[in-house]
């Protein structure tokens, strides 16, 4: 799980790059093609933040759910 955990946010940023260099759709493709438009890159960006960090959270309930004791046994 803690492999999981720090796999999900680098997930992300790959497909991010993955999308910089070859896709023609998605948030990569916008950050790229905003141009003079910052609020437009930096709205792509907040919405990538926001999915990694509701991801991450999303597998640390998955984890409370699937690994009961380790609650108990980390502090």
């Amino acid at each position: 799980m803690v492999g999981l955990k720090t796999a999900m946010p680098l997930a992300v940023i790959g497909a991010l790059v993955g999308e910089w260099f070859g896709a023609t759709a998605g948030l990569g493709f916008v950050i790229q093609n905003a141009g003079a438009d910052t609020a437009l890159a930096f709205a792509a960006i907040a919405l990538l933040a926001l999915m990694s960090i509701a991801l991450f959270y999303a597998l640390v309930l998955l984890e409370s759910r699937l690994v009961p004791w380790v609650r108990h046994t980390t502090a």
